[in-house]
């Protein structure tokens, strides 16, 4: 893979001068280190890296809620180094999309595999994201149209495929999904039907 950028949040500068000593020589690219959760947010947010680097030497507790906003809006892959025999830590990764757990003692091998296995994993759930996300998208939009459709019918007395074809010339005239068109249909129906 290579060619990654990558931050490094660590407590301990020699560790982070061996984290950088063991990736870049393999083409991933070093962007900055912190040393507090609220500089590694700054830090992933203004410079966008496929991955960090967290040592646990900054202490979980502080690190939480950075790691669980990464998480959660999937900003990059994160690579915990860190005990796996630590139940929190462990916990913490088997509940999480982007989180992978690199144990100590640290060696170079290693940290490559860990990183190349977090970028596989969240390039992976990233695409289960997206598509989850335009299914639900797609899942919504056919709700909306069927019930529209179906007012309409009601409505103007017209069979299914006149009632999506109204629907569907409506949409293409005036240049809104169809989606859009629907609503404004349901809106038109739940105004003039209020009592």
């Amino acid at each position: 893979m290579a060619g990654e950028k990558y931050v490094v949040a660590t407590a301990e500068n020699p560790l982070q001068i061996t984290i950088r000593n063991m990736l870049n020589p393999y083409g991933y690219m070093f962007l900055g280190n912190c040393y507090d959760s609220l500089s590694l947010m700054k830090l992933i947010r203004s410079c966008n890296p496929d991955f960090v680097v967290v040592d646990l030497g900054l202490q979980l507790r502080e690190l939480r809620q950075t790691i669980e906003t990464v998480d959660d809006e999937m900003l990059c892959a994160c690579i915990v180094i860190g005990d796996y025999k630590d139940v929190e830590l462990t916990s913490l990764v088997e509940k999480s999309k982007v989180l992978s757990l690199c144990p100590k003692p640290l060696s170079k091998e290693l940290l490559l595999h860990t990183v190349e296995m977090a970028m596989i994993n969240y390039k992976r759930v990233f695409d289960l994201n997206r598509k989850l996300k335009e299914m639900t998208e797609n899942y919504e939009t056919r709700k909306v149209v069927e019930r529209a459709k179906w007012i309409l019918m009601e409505r103007d007395k017209i069979s299914e495929n006149e009632a999506y074809e109204r629907m569907r010339k409506k949409s293409m005239d005036s240049r809104m999904s169809m989606k859009s068109i629907a609503e404004a249909i349901i809106f038109t129906y739940e105004i003039t039907h209020k009592k």
